[in-house]
């Protein structure tokens, strides 16, 4: 029922209900006359089709990580005892709780004997051998975290000194015979206990991130008696029989977090006989300023749970999108074209990626990293086999049961459609080809809510948090619904934002959730506005299908543009729909847009768009003549677009501001922010033109391979692309005459850069040395390869990292590297030692040699100290099967730190390991070693920069000319202060010149422009860069190239003009 009066000047703090007229009491209740909690069962054995058994392994999941590990580096949060349980009782009510209460944790509460869910035990088993397909950013570490959380034993928490209860209301009861209610009856304890579970396992999740012990309760699994808790924290009374709340009565379900962050306690309720009259009179009955009220108080009061909360029924339905679709020509494209792939992956440059790594964009700000790690755990329970023995269902029948039971677990609108190929990405994020299972579609909605968003500006420090409060929704709520249907033996998938290959917005247009809007990618709804999130159940059972709507937004969008006036990155246009990959569109500059969500100093990500469209309507009574007018008179949407902007919607509310603006630091702390935070009000006087906008676009054609492996983004070719797209109209002029210049074609798949080998032995050699060893999965030979090789490994897609083959040549069953942890690094070998379990399936790239033998040595010296032996083994073993001189020394600090040993000790050519000591006293002596130099011997070193450089000021001394001293660098070495001036880069064939400014590398700039050049390590160590040197003064920074080399190659991701405006001539 639409509310009458707004609630915008209510502090979000105090809740959806008007609590601050209950009477409340400063004696505590005699908590041993609580009626006790009974622990809720989610096995339904006698009951197969219920709700309640699809809930079951996601409830575990979240009992899974109510625990964890505690931040070490201590938040530095407001001290104020009130401001902190406002603040955590308003993250609770932006997780959409009914009601929330703080208490001092009274040890009346604790439970003498905890009670954990059994099913618990299964999942921790899971959680060991589980390895997602998805290369979500951070989704690693998210999972290595939550096998650490499974395996770690939960202590006591007698240490605890405060509670927070959350209190989730259910709707109505089910009427007798009301269509697609069958999977629901009996499921209303289940469905609040799991919704309120989500937001104490979160919440607890943010406690501890702050540096602070935190526990999420639950109805299955708890250390307390949450019936007790709830009377201690005012959010209901006892009465001396069940739980009740004067406004809700006692349809609710409960959770908590107990911790040792103080916060201010509220006080208990008065029993309800005693609550005053006042508390139920005019502002109860009315609703003068909260948003629920007696006309409103029950969801779903005065309507049925299959036609949703909404008045969906009223809309007009049509055959097609209000947008075009060219289906037979649309462009299938891999799961590897999502912006924020190719920013991990570097296809956007180093300095994005390193913004992007382990998803650093969400673990800035603490609300939303403490969501992603729920989100994370959820990705396990997306897919899985269907019960053997199908449930025969009437396609409408399904259809009802589906939206039913959707809309009664909480989600905001759902439509269902077809599910054609072309709406499937082309491969998924492991390069593999999708051969489309599913042929329907669910498609859900989550509101992301709009009090918080009326207090942000859209893109400051809460931005992130709400669109992962939303993700977080439908993977708890849409993968619930995909086990519902595996359990009637049919196969489903939940499409989630860490593990989706369907493309959402047609899905969404065909299902009848909302038109194509300005903002681009996102689908408007009539209800809901932009302020949205999608999530997608595709399946194969058979559904009654909804249509298409059409509620004039294309008129609308046509006469406002406030969208693209706001959008700070400028990413959004302000010209017409156009054709992209088959689809008609207001296409944005998606890396613009990408690249200002990951990158903003004052905030985290971006949704400015949603927050200051004239379609994000708070949904009181008073909005109705707007909506009637832009649906069904579209001659005014000019008008209306232009008093949106008069009355000022979009702009900043701080009343709802209930977050803290805290980032985090390198020590992984959050302290506030030393930047100036992005609160900006409207744009009013700024006049926006098409012409004036700069955009780029990749379709199909420039779209990246679709294998987990680096692709350099072309942006002049990207602006080109867009220049080149044409408007519907033209696009089907063209095809009508036989010109398809217009059609979008993906041909980029190609060969793979990178295998798919599998990690079959992990032997830890010595204190942070372990060796790896891969093969291929069905056991085939790998690539051929020669000493000095080394493998480009694919840890996650931001740690492309290079190692040193360590195995024999000749042996193409396995490759073998070493690898050494260092915790100083910058992550990469750090997470390859923890997530590089034995079974995992990985992708390296075929051999690269940069550190080949010399064919002609007579003698070879083989130099390797600490981890830089890897190679020199390989070297080893192909000069003895070739029956060469060499001698082979490794020098180490001591045995402790030193790999390998073993394995040397059982080689064929044993007899010439020298070891050099140092607490043993058998320090290399490099002049004994190499005495005085004959022709034909060469020099191999790698190890630390300081021991190679000994080696070959030795080897030099010794009269080894430069062509036989040959190093590799395992680590950059100590950098001198270099200073970067801007010079001109002149390509030697073409002419053509650009300019390299202070804060990029040539090699960025020529990306930049579409000219290829791979980049690797961006350190100069790795060589791939390389090209010809024509002319020019040149400062060399790499640790690749000999003197020689020098004078006519250069290393374009380091290397730089020696002077100031110098012009540098290459040949690539």
């Amino acid at each position: 029922m639409t509310r009458l009066f707004s609630s915008k000047n209510r502090p979000p703090h105090l809740g959806p209900y008007p609590v601050e007229l209950l009477s409340r009491t400063e004696v505590m209740p005699d908590l041993a006359g609580v009626t006790p909690m009974q622990p809720l069962s989610f096995d339904r054995p006698n009951d197969p089709h219920s709700i309640i058994n699809a809930m079951r392994d996601h409830q575990a999941m979240l009992d899974t990580i109510r625990g964890g590990p505690i931040n070490t580096a201590v938040a530095d949060a407001p001290s104020d005892l009130r401001e902190r349980r406002d603040h955590l009782k308003s993250f609770g009510y932006f997780a959409d709780a009914a009601v929330v209460g703080a208490c001092l944790l009274p040890s009346g509460a604790i439970l003498e004997a905890p009670f954990q869910n059994a099913d618990v035990a299964g999942l921790v088993q899971d959680l060991q051998t589980a390895q997602t397909k998805t290369l979500a950013s951070g989704i690693d570490m998210i999972m290595a975290d939550l096998r650490d959380s499974a395996n770690a034993a939960l202590p006591d928490i007698t240490h605890h000194t405060h509670g927070l209860v959350f209190l989730y209301e259910n709707p109505r009861d089910v009427m007798p015979d009301e269509p697609g209610t069958e999977w629901i009856k009996d499921a209303h304890d289940h469905r609040a206990g799991l919704i309120a579970a989500e937001t104490a396992i979160v919440i607890a999740n943010y406690l501890r991130l702050l540096g602070h012990d935190a526990r999420g309760h639950t109805m299955t699994s708890s250390d307390v008696d949450l019936n007790r808790l709830a009377v201690a924290a005012g959010v209901a009374t006892s009465d001396g029989g069940p739980l009740i709340h004067p406004y809700i009565g006692r349809r609710f379900g409960l959770a908590a977090v107990t911790t040792t962050f103080a916060i201010a306690p509220d006080l208990p309720l008065a029993a309800l006989a005693q609550q005053p009259r006042s508390a139920f009179g005019r502002a109860w009955r009315v609703g003068s300023g909260a948003a629920k009220n007696a006309r409103n108080a029950v969801p779903y009061a005065n309507r049925r749970f299959v036609d949703g909360a909404h008045p969906f029924e009223r809309l007009n339905r049509v055959d097609d999108p209000t947008t075009y679709i060219d289906e037979p020509r649309v462009a299938r494209v891999p799961k590897r074209t999502d912006m924020f792939a190719r920013a991990q992956f570097g296809d956007m440059g180093k300095k994005l990626q390193q913004s992007a790594t382990g998803g650093h964009y969400v673990r800035k700000a603490a609300p939303s990293m403490a969501q992603r790690r729920a989100l994370g755990a959820f990705v396990l329970l997306q897919d899985g086999n269907a019960a053997p023995d199908s449930t025969s269902l009437d396609p409408q029948h399904a259809a009802n049961l589906v939206k039913a039971t959707s809309y009664f677990l909480g989600i905001d609108a759902v439509g269902i459609s077809r599910c054609p190929d072309w709406t499937w990405y082309s491969h998924d994020a492991r390069g593999e080809v999708i051969d489309p299972p599913h042929d329907q579609a669910i498609s859900m909605v989550i509101d992301q809510g709009f009090e918080t968003m009326d207090g942000s500006s859209g893109d400051d420090w809460i931005a992130v948090a709400q669109s992962m409060r939303a993700y977080l929704r439908f993977s708890l709520l849409g993968g619930v619904i995909a086990k519902q249907i595996r359990n009637l033996g049919y196969s489903a998938k939940a499409h989630t934002v860490m593990d989706g290959e369907v493309l959402q917005p047609p899905l969404l247009l065909l299902s009848g959730l909302g038109e194509v809007s300005r903002i681009g990618e996102v689908i408007l709804n009539p209800y809901l506005g932009p302020r949205l999130k999608s999530g997608v159940v595709t399946t194969d059972l058979p559904m009654t299908h909804d249509r298409p709507i059409d509620f004039g937004l294309q008129r609308f969008c046509e006469s406002c543009n406030k969208c693209a006036r706001e959008c700070p990155s400028g990413a959004i246009t302000a010209g017409p729909k156009l054709m992209f990959n088959g689809y008609e569109i207001w296409k944005s500059d998606s890396q613009k847009c990408t690249t200002y969500r990951i990158t903003t100093p004052g905030g985290a990500m971006c949704g400015r768009c949603m927050k200051t469209c004239p379609w994000n309507l708070e949904g009181i009574f008073k909005e109705k003549p707007f909506r009637w007018a832009a649906m069904n008179v579209p001659r005014l949407a000019p008008v209306l677009a232009r008093l949106d902007d008069a009355v000022g919607n979009g702009s900043l509310n701080p009343v709802k501001t209930w977050w803290w603006d805290l980032e985090i630091e390198e020590d992984g702390g959050y302290r506030p922010t030393t930047k100036p935070v992005n609160r900006r009000d409207l744009q009013r006087g700024l006049d926006l033109k098409y012409d004036d906008q700069t955009l780029a676009v990749y379709p199909a054609p420039l779209a990246p391979h679709p294998y987990p492996y680096p692709f350099p983004m072309d942006r002049e070719a990207g602006i080109e692309a867009y220049q080149a797209m044409v408007t519907a109209e033209e696009y089907q002029i063209r095809l009508a005459r036989g010109d398809d210049s217009a059609v979008h074609r993906y041909g980029a798949e190609g060969e793979s850069p990178v295998i798919q080998v599998e990690v079959t032995e992990v032997e830890a050699m010595a204190e942070g040395v372990t060796k790896y060893e891969f093969r291929h999965p069905d056991g085939a030979p790998l690539p051929e390869w020669k000493a000095g090789a080394h493998l480009d490994l694919v840890i996650a897609p931001e740690f492309l990292r290079q190692y040193s083959m360590s195995g024999d040549p000749a042996d193409r069953s396995r490759f073998q590297i070493g690898v050494l942890r260092e915790d100083a690094g910058r992550g990469g070998s750090k997470l390859l030692h923890r997530i590089f379990t034995k079974g995992r399936r990985i992708f390296v790239s075929n051999p690269i040699n940069h550190f080949p033998l010399d064919p002609g040595a007579t003698r070879s010296f083989l130099m390797g100290g600490g981890i830089g032996i890897t190679p020199m083994i390989a070297m080893a073993h192909e000069l003895h099967a070739q029956e060469c001189d060499f001698d082979f020394h490794y020098s180490g600090r001591s045995r402790a730190t030193m790999g390998y040993l073993d394995d040397l000790a059982d080689v064929p050519w044993a007899a010439k390991v020298r070891l050099h000591i140092s607490d043993e006293g058998t320090r290399l002596d490099l002049t004994r070693v190499f005495q005085t130099y004959q022709d034909g011997w060469h020099v191999y070193t790698c190890g630390a920069t300081r021991y190679m450089d000994s080696v070959l000021a030795a080897a030099e001394k010794a009269g080894f000319p430069e062509e036989a001293r040959h190093l590799e660098y395992f680590s950059v070495p100590e950098l001198p202060d270099y200073e970067n001036h801007a010079f001109t880069l002149r390509l030697a064939r073409s002419g053509r010149e650009f300019t390299v400014p202070p804060d990029k590398s040539a090699a960025e700039v020529l990306n930049d422009h579409g000219i290829h050049v791979d980049i690797k390590c961006d350190d100069g160590i790795c060589g791939v860069c390389k090209c010809g040197l024509i002319s020019g003064e040149v400062e060399h920074r790499d640790f690749v190239l000999s003197g020689k080399q020098r004078t006519d190659n250069i290393i374009l991701c380091q290397s730089r003009a020696s002077t100031k405006g110098g012009v540098v001539e290459i040949d690539l």
